[in-house]
């Protein structure tokens, strides 16, 4: 059960938000700087008399003037030199970054006088000292007035969080929707919380502007902090496992919350203490201190940023191995993923430093964090959701729903687009961020040559991927998923295998991927603008001399193509090879491997087949014999063995595997003991082994019941006299060279 953000969430943010410092970056701007260009401007207007220009200058502080001065140094060089050499424009950049930042240190010592003057601009003016204190009290008050408005909203609307709440069988585009709508409960008490809380100033409010500004600050960022951690728990879910959008468990969940937590916390502190610095700069001058609070706030929250990634990094590494089976792209982003955030905050900050310390560009610390906000987590968190979203919609959470799986992941081509299609708006928005406008870009001749190939490129990927996913599909609802226990190791050899565009398809899916990404290619790079034609010609002039180097390899396919269009063998058949015998494993462009019944595997190649059995199709016959007793009635014994066929054929089980049934085909022949029943019958490939055996032990039951015995082989030995051996033994002493030239 998601809980509201605990006590202390609240007082964090009431003491960081007055002690923390800064929320843009490098350098927004006071009021007074954003008027330097006008202010300029009409000092050098030729219509302005010259007393005006000394009220104009004697109205500007020192930094001001010697900020007027250095862009008129710069205005009379750039009209001197209209293309300055690069080691020139290098130390100009140089030394306006080492200037600006001298001057942000030397107005460090400002930073301890900032208590002092956000409690002068707090107390009214003829205020007693003592207002300070009264203020946080206030603010104290104020913010157990608007728990207390949230709490009795949260008491009043319970019964719609348990039906919220209550857990159900989902798939996962229900389970968003329920979270959502449980994210619009929980912010429904921030809301109330900040208007109760502000009303209740507005009541009191004696018109001073700067309290005002302070209060609405404060009140404004605890409903900011409140949402954004009430976002990142729906995501997350710490505390309710049944209405976690991810994988992780209890223990991760609540580390990734616990130091989210902190970084939004802090974040909106800087922000909104940023805000307020701003809206008092009209009544006091914190023009440099703005500057380097702005500067150390941005620095911090970045080095916050990196330390916590580190932290994170093993339950983050979990939640990119999800989901569908990783592969290798995947399981290298979940290794180095910290060192590819840290590279990217860390270039983005010194590109930020630059930006506004030697190019003086405003409120390049927006940019950044809007950058790393879209990348690090929009971008992330939507791509995550995409998938499992589009696979799982409208599909029946039961179990027993067979269908939900193919019908799940014959959605990956929508998801692919999807994600594609998310991969352009972040760009579209990157450009936007760092105010780099496409369109017009687009308009000019080689932006319109660059965009048209761009977008010629992009549909080819896309169509070629729509192709590929079509094909896919279309082969896997193809192909079955029976058992082969038939044909596996240890089992008996001879059953049906696949049918013969199961045995194809694989060749097939490879041929067509080949195909699609040969085709691809080709579309565009004649869309940017390569000559093909020569890469055909030389791709040809390859085939050509590979056909006649590896003629071999040549007639190893040819061959293998008759034999697939004879339908000789298919994939899972037993067949013997130029005396290897085996089940067809796997089918290559080149050869077959068949594995032998006792486990070795044969790797045959298609030229080499001169004849080829096959043990696997249509039908079987099985023969076996009975050796019956002379005693016994043959007759009777045919008419048991057709009775136990009739029987045989009307199980449940194994009589759908007879094609004919058991059945005796009279006395094959004689020996000295007994008469050579022969029986047979007629099954599908593989099933005789198994039929015989139940044959077996059915005639063994219905002879013994019927008191007929099989009759045993005999062996006859023939007693001879003692006068008789001696006499043989006699004649081979004396004729011992008749008996050698015998052997």
């Amino acid at each position: 059960m998601p809980h509201l953000p605990r006590s202390k969430y609240l007082l964090s943010f009431v003491w960081i938000l007055p002690l923390l410092i800064a929320c843009s970056l490098f350098g927004t701007q006071p009021a007074a700087a954003q008027s330097q260009t006008a202010v300029e401007t009409e000092i050098l207007d030729d219509s302005v008399s010259a007393n005006d220009r000394e009220k104009l200058l004697a109205r500007l502080s020192d930094k001001e003037v010697r900020d007027i001065v250095w862009n008129l140094i710069q205005t009379e060089t750039k009209n001197k030199k209209t293309h300055s050499p690069l080691a020139t424009e290098l130390s100009q950049l140089t030394d306006q970054f080492r200037s600006n930042f001298e001057n942000r240190v030397h107005d460090l010592p400002k930073l301890l006088t900032l208590p002092s003057i956000l409690g002068q601009a707090i107390t009214p003016p003829g205020r007693e000292k003592g207002f300070l204190a009264i203020v946080f009290l206030a603010i104290a008050l104020f913010i157990l007035i608007g728990w207390m408005g949230q709490h009795l909203c949260k008491k009043m609307t319970r019964v719609i969080y348990v039906a919220l709440t209550t857990a159900r069988n989902e798939n996962f585009p229900q389970k968003l929707a329920r979270r959502f709508l449980i994210l619009l409960y929980d912010l429904v008490h921030p809301f109330i919380f900040t208007v109760t809380a502000y009303l209740a100033f507005i009541v009191v409010y004696e018109g001073y502007e700067p309290n005002r500004i302070l209060m609405l600050s404060i009140f404004t960022g605890i409903f900011s902090a409140w949402a954004l951690i009430k976002t990142a728990d729906c995501i997350f879910s710490p505390n309710r496992s049944d209405a976690r959008l991810t994988s992780l468990d209890d223990a991760d969940s609540k580390m990734i919350s616990r130091h989210l937590n902190v970084v939004i916390i802090y974040a909106i502190a800087l922000y909104f203490f940023s805000g307020y610095l701003s809206g008092i700069s009209s009544i006091i001058d914190l023009s440099s201190i703005i500057e380097i609070t702005n500067s150390f706030g941005g620095l911090s929250i970045m080095g916050l940023i990196i330390f916590v990634m580190w932290r994170v990094r093993s339950p983050i590494g979990k939640l990119i191995l999800s989901g569908n089976p990783p592969g290798l792209a995947r399981k290298l982003l979940s290794a180095i993923w910290p060192a590819i955030g840290t590279a990217l905050i860390v270039a983005l900050t010194a590109i930020g430093i630059f930006s506004a310390l030697a190019l003086n560009v405003d409120n390049v610390f927006n940019s950044v964090l809007k950058t790393l906000l879209l990348l690090l987590v929009c971008t992330p968190i939507l791509a995550g959701l995409i998938g499992p979203l589009i696979r799982q919609w409208g599909l029946n959470t039961s179990t027993e729903d067979t269908e939900s799986i193919p019908r799940a992941g014959s959605r990956s081509g929508i998801v692919q687009l999807a994600r594609l299609i998310l991969f352009f708006t972040v760009a579209m928005l990157l450009g936007r961020i760092w105010g780099i406008d496409v369109v017009e870009i687009t308009r000019s001749s080689l932006g319109e040559r660059v965009s048209g190939a761009v977008t010629q490129v992009v549909v080819t990927i896309i169509i070629a991927n729509l192709i590929w996913n079509l094909a896919k599909r279309w082969i896997t609802s193809q192909q079955n998923d029976r058992d082969d226990a038939d044909s596996s190791a240890g089992g008996d050899p001879g059953g049906q295998g696949l049918t013969r565009i199961e045995t194809v398809l694989p060749l097939l899916r490879g041929f067509l991927l080949v195909t699609i990404i040969t085709v691809a290619t080709m579309i565009s790079l004649s869309s940017l603008g390569v000559d093909i034609g020569p890469l055909i010609a030389a791709a040809s002039v390859l085939g050509l001399a590979i056909g006649f180097g590896a003629q071999t390899l040549v007639a190893d396919i040819i061959s293998g193509i008759f034999f697939l269009i004879d339908d000789a063998f298919r994939k899972g058949e037993y067949i013997d090879v130029s005396g290897n015998t085996g089940t067809v494993e796997s089918i290559s462009v080149r050869s077959m491997q068949l594995r032998h019944h006792n486990g070795p595997i044969h790797t045959v190649p298609y030229s080499q087949i001169s004849t080829l059995t096959n043990f696997s199709r249509d039908w079987v016959i099985m023969k076996f014999e009975l050796r019956i007793p002379f005693e016994e009635d043959v007759e009777k014994v045919r008419k048991l063995i057709k009775k136990i066929g009739t029987t045989l054929l009307d199980d449940p089980e194994h009589g759908s595997e007879f094609l004919e049934p058991l059945k005796s085909q009279g006395v094959n022949r004689m020996d000295d003991s007994a008469f050579v029943v022969r029986c047979k019958f007629s099954s599908k490939p593989g099933k005789q082994w198994a039929l015989r055996r139940i044959a077996y032990a059915e005639i063994q039951s219905a002879f013994s019941e019927a008191g007929i015995k099989f009759a045993p082989k005999r062996v006859v030995v023939e007693a001879v006299s003692s006068e008789i051996a001696a006499a043989g033994a006699a004649a081979l002493v004396s004729n011992p060279e008749s008996e050698s030239g015998k052997s």
